[in-house]
């Protein structure tokens, strides 16, 4: 699967967890929070083919989340950004990074699955501090590639952050779905593939335990230099 079909994949899952969220009854912890800015790196890479961000968002593993993985509780957190052009009012694209974390009593360490656009990696992380370290932040990202942005072009992120949003079952079929064979380019609101998408995972959803929202200021993403 090429990364330009694997984020118009990711990208309709951004979409349709933006859609999910403003269904679901918030929880105190998400009506107490506020629109935050941070910064965040964008680049492209050296050929201008993909762009790609960098962001930290460690502080949604707050010290009840970590008490909860201190005690060996799989926890999932997924990363979800809309990317804009300053005064364009439609977004460019979408992208989503999820992170689960299982403790293995075997093994006596974290397991960290984190899945990209175009990239999954799976390590095992003896600490705590390494598991915040790797789930705390989007490093390089896949947030658009030159079908949806141009070199030179300034963009920001407006970004949501949740903890366990999802069930384990719709993760599952996520993967699935991002890995199916398709020849469909990118799917927009109307097409068929969008509802089929968003059909299949506004089913049995549940409440975030935690949610950041949060956007960047405008930048022109440099160019990454070829080695």
């Amino acid at each position: 699967m090429t990364r330009a079909l694997t984020i118009c994949y990711l990208s309709l899952l951004a979409l349709a967890t933006g859609l999910t969220l403003t269904l679901w009854a918030p929880t105190a912890a998400a009506q107490e929070e506020e629109e935050l800015t941070r910064r965040a790196r964008f680049h492209w890479d050296a050929d201008r083919k993909g762009l790609y961000m960098t962001v930290s968002f460690t502080d949604v593993i707050d010290e009840e989340i970590q008490k909860k993985l201190r005690r060996g509780l799989p926890t999932t957190i997924v990363f979800t950004g809309t990317i804009y052009r300053p005064g364009v009012k439609e977004p460019i694209s979408t992208t989503v990074q999820t992170c689960k974390i299982t403790w293995h009593v075997w093994k006596e360490a974290y397991r960290v699955e984190i899945t990209q656009p175009g990239l999954r990696q799976r390590r095992w992380v003896a600490a705590l501090s390494g598991v915040l370290r790797r789930c705390g932040k989007a490093r390089s990202l896949l947030i658009a590639d030159r079908s949806q942005a141009s070199p030179g072009q300034a963009v920001y992120a407006v970004t949501k952050v949740q903890v366990n949003p999802v069930s384990d079952e719709v993760l599952k079929r996520l993967k699935r779905w991002v890995s199916r064979p398709s020849g469909t380019g990118t799917a927009v609101p109307g097409d068929a593939l969008f509802s089929t998408f968003t059909g299949l995972f506004l089913q049995r959803v549940g409440k975030a335990e935690r949610e950041r929202h949060f956007s960047t200021p405008a930048a022109v993403p440099r160019v990454k230099p070829k080695q």
